[in-house]
């Protein structure tokens, strides 16, 4: 968050951010760091407070850098065998497993993925923080990152719609 922040606002927003999120205004992150969820939490809603927009608009500007920037560099493995969101979509709980083997506390949520016809996919996502509004703007930043058109309808706080093309 921190680099799409200095990038598009400047590196004294994101120190008011820390701030605001109770942090050491020149707290720094490190790659292998397992950030608290409550922490992680704080700074989206710093984000939101700070920048005055809100907290989907956070999470958009998040989703896109994490999954068309950030994750291509430092975890391009992710992307191996990868052609398409729908491919990506279905490679993620393998990939939240390698997560949880390395961050021994970190409990990454679980997608059960339903092929509903060959252009929809239903998705259930389980897991007790409720961050289905982060996975949807991670899912707008796949469309992004592979020039796709993904129509995404939140059925309920445990269900997406996405359909493709």
């Amino acid at each position: 968050m921190g680099e799409v922040i200095t990038r598009d606002f400047g590196q004294e927003k994101w120190g008011e951010i820390l701030v605001t999120a109770g942090m050491p205004k020149y707290q720094t992150f490190n790659l292998n760091d397992n950030v608290d969820e409550q922490q992680s939490l704080l700074v989206f809603s710093s984000c939101s407070k700070v920048l005055n927009k809100s907290r989907g608009e956070i999470y958009d500007l998040f989703g896109e850098y994490w999954i068309c920037h950030y994750a291509p560099r430092e975890y391009s493995s992710w992307y191996n065998g990868v052609n398409s969101s729908k491919d990506f979509i279905r490679k993620i709980d393998r990939i939240h497993v390698l997560v949880g083997n390395h961050f021994s506390s970190a409990e990454p949520p679980l997608f059960i993925v339903k092929d509903i016809s060959e252009d929809i996919l239903l998705v259930n996502y389980i897991s007790k923080r409720g961050m289905i509004d982060l996975y949807i703007s991670l899912v707008k930043g796949l469309g992004i990152y592979f020039e796709e058109k993904i129509f995404i309808e939140k059925v309920s706080d445990t269900q997406v719609k996405l359909t493709f093309g």
